[in-house]
């Protein structure tokens, strides 16, 4: 059922550890890509019905991807997240009638 793999890479053979300004470095070059936080751009915020139907659309693609692969527990799985995506939607849609 499970195939070996090959073995940990050893100590000696491991990359050395980046260094502590490394971090830093990163930490800020990551800044710009940070979710959640809210966009101070009131254009680029998309609303959460937007959103569940982008993600649904996504995951219903790569549920037919899995399908066509044969991974049945994969396909499942994705389904089932797409399902929810497009309840939250429908949700977020009910929810958006009835403020109005």
């Amino acid at each position: 059922m499970f195939k070996k793999s090959k073995r940990a890479t050893s100590a000696q053979t491991r990359p050395a550890p980046i260094e502590e300004n490394a971090h830093q470095d990163l930490a800020a070059g990551e800044a710009d890509l940070r979710y959640d936080e809210p966009e101070s751009d009131p254009d680029l915020v998309g609303c959460a019905e937007d959103t569940a139907r982008y993600i649904a659309d996504m995951v219903g693609a790569l549920a037919a991807m899995a399908g066509e692969a044969r991974l049945d527990l994969l396909t499942y799985l994705l389904n089932m997240a797409r399902v929810e995506a497009e309840l939250q939607s429908r949700q977020s849609e009910d929810a958006d009638s009835a403020d109005d």
